[in-house]
């Protein structure tokens, strides 16, 4: 229905009644007003819930780099790890030299790591320490046990910065070798007779370009208790490089 059709029915209805100030005109305006506030009302509604919408949807939408301001606010701050003891830094190495042994050497049996911060002698010449007594004694030292069928024996293990000189290294070996790794760092490697017919001391050293060194040995007895003669080195220097420069080993 029009609003002319509306206007005059209303005229009709009252036409036989006394005049009663009433104007249909204004009556259609105060109706278009309600009908224009509504349409008002629903439509601010509708823009509220877009709005909210939008505001959790948002967040996700912006990228999250370092131009922007809310991808910067919205992402969690975390201080760096603090630094890793000597002692958790010889523990984690330890295990993964014993981890990396028993995968190279399935005949071995029984292998565990213990290291400690400072350095060491050779038993039973003197007794161990472990307590760093100048700047030159390494991070740590200590052993690589294992047990095959001769019996218990050890590997020994120092890192640090102690001196170290090839010349001195190559000096008595009946065979030395030096090779370059991608890293930048050197290994070192070498076998000893010391006077017999059978290797009776393999060792390999590999030093960074930051003269930080490592050294793993190989002896025909167990360096950790100076006991357990044997005929030959339980590990030769094939193995003991394969250690040394470990991909998942962090020596540094």
């Amino acid at each position: 229905m029009s609003e002319q059709e509306i206007r005059e029915g209303m005229l009709l209805a009252v036409w036989d009644e006394p005049p009663l100030d009433f104007d249909p005109d204004v009556l259609i305006k105060r109706v278009e007003q309600k009908k224009s506030r509504r349409r008002a009302l629903v439509g601010v509604g509708v823009a509220t819930a877009v709005i909210a919408v939008a505001s959790f949807a948002l967040p996700g939408l912006l990228p999250r780099d370092g131009g922007s301001q809310l991808a910067s606010e919205g992402q969690a701050t975390t201080s760096a790890p603090p630094s890793e003891s000597v002692e958790k830094k010889a523990q984690r190495i330890g295990d993964k030299l014993a981890e990396k042994l028993a995968l190279k050497r399935t005949d071995f049996k029984e292998i565990y790591a213990e290291f400690h911060p400072g350095q060491f002698t050779y038993p039973p010449y003197s007794t161990p320490t472990t307590t760093r007594r100048n700047p030159s004694d390494p991070d740590f030292s200590g052993y690589v046990y294992l047990n095959d069928n001769i019996g218990p024996t050890a590997l020994r293990v120092t890192a640090g910065r102690p001196g170290f000189s090839i010349s001195n290294f190559c000096v008595s070996a009946s065979y030395c070798h030096e090779s370059l790794q991608k890293d930048g760092s050197t290994v070192f490697e070498a076998e000893y007779l010391e006077g017999g017919s059978e290797v009776a001391r393999a060792e390999v050293v590999r030093r960074f370009s930051s003269g930080y060194v490592v050294q793993i040995s190989s002896h025909n007895y167990n360096p950790a208790s100076g006991q357990g003669l044997r005929q030959t080195v339980p590990v030769r220097v094939g193995v003991l490089t394969e250690l040394v420069t470990e991909p998942s080993i962090t020596w540094e």
